[in-house]
């Protein structure tokens, strides 16, 4: 039997290696040939994603997190390709959100990001591909713009502060002092949504909750975001991906000229994941939660559509799943099992989330077997 394991990471317990690494072990033996696909969708574990299927290496960077705090960033480099592979989320993360006005999203932005791009443009990197996932803002790019250079005036001709509580005060962006080698840079955005920049499906209604805003601020912020980003589309219309990240989507494509790709489908590229799929009988996925944003584009629902082009069954692993079964078979996804064992408190369920997936593949395979 040939199973493939390409499993997300689980957010604040384990990265895709470890959970490959677990499930293969439980279910490697002397009938079963496991092949591990580190994987990603463009949020957390990207880097991980590419420097382990592409023997790369991390390097790390000074720079700044969403609250101004001096951090140290790592970053992906394939020396060969010259490419470096950074995750938005590493400086401007959810992870950094304390629910203080400081991290309110009127007030953060993705300066650090812009921090790292210049690290990996000092490194000599001829391509820069940017994970979109996870990230605590919802600036639109504003952040690592101003870092590049970029420069917004009010209509006073003064500098604005690049936050998003001064959007509507922005009547024109100059990039005149962008660094020029900027230019010979190929940016591939990885973006883990389909979301556009503004309306029901976009970067403000879609995650502003999750991000710190209260249901009431959702509009008045939804028609900043609209100002602000029709100046970047400067008469053009938003496309998918440009709402991934809080908007660093619609500023990398625009302003950098970004390719905005879908992050697993990068992934999976690299690491051959499709033929891997093709030749399996069984594959193994999973992410710490499943629910109607694992449909946007995320790890288990893509490697679903994968698996179900050749009509090979897929499991999937997860803390925790809203949503109904029917919507995630549509999807590929043959089954899902929760791994958490008992009631439990989010912490608990972080803390024990290495045995507890143990504990589910270890069921799983004894339930395969009983029925072969």
């Amino acid at each position: 039997m040939k199973i493939v394991t390409a499993i997300d990471s689980m957010k604040g317990s384990l990265t895709s290696k470890q959970a490959n690494q677990i499930v293969a072990d439980v279910f490697r033996d002397e009938k079963v040939d496991v092949t591990q696909v580190a994987i990603a969708d463009g949020g957390e574990g990207t880097v991980e994603a590419f420097v382990t299927n592409a023997d790369g290496e991390v390097i790390s960077a000074k720079c700044h997190n969403l609250l101004g705090d001096e951090i140290t960033a790592d970053y992906g480099w394939l020396e060969e390709e010259k490419t470096a592979v950074i995750e938005s989320a590493a400086t401007c993360g959810i992870q950094f959100l304390k629910g203080i006005p400081e991290t309110h999203p009127q007030n953060t932005n993705s300066y650090g990001l812009g921090e790292q791009i210049l690290s990996a443009a000092q490194k000599g990197a001829k391509r820069i591909i940017i994970g979109l996932g996870g990230t605590g803002t919802i600036d639109g790019g504003i952040g690592l713009l101003a870092c590049l250079g970029v420069e917004f005036f009010d209509n006073q001709n003064q500098l604005v502060s690049p936050i998003p509580r001064n959007f509507k005060k922005i009547t024109r962006v100059d990039t005149k002092k962008m660094p020029i080698n900027l230019n010979e840079i190929e940016f591939i955005a990885a973006a883990d949504v389909k979301s556009v920049i503004t309306g029901r499906k976009g970067a403000v209604y879609l995650f502003g909750e999750q991000k710190g805003l209260q249901v009431n601020e959702l509009a008045a912020f939804e028609e900043a975001m609209k100002h602000y980003s029709q100046l970047l589309l400067a008469e053009t219309d938003s496309q998918e991906g440009d709402g991934a990240a809080g908007g660093i989507g619609l500023a990398l494509r625009t302003i950098l000229h970004a390719k905005v790709v879908s992050g697993l489908d990068l992934i999976a590229e690299l690491s051959h994941l499709p033929e891997i799929i093709q030749n399996a009988d069984l594959v193994i996925t999973g992410e710490g939660k499943i629910d109607s944003q694992s449909l946007q584009g995320k790890v288990p629902v893509g490697i679903g559509a994968i698996a179900q082009k050749y009509q090979i069954p897929v499991i999937v692993f997860v803390g925790a799943m809203q949503g109904t079964s029917d919507e995630f078979e549509k999807a590929g996804l043959s089954v899902i099992i929760p791994i958490v064992n008992e009631v439990s408190t989010l912490n608990e369920a972080l803390k024990n989330a290495e045995s507890n997936l143990r504990l589910a593949a270890e069921r799983t395979k004894k339930l395969l077997f009983l029925l072969t």
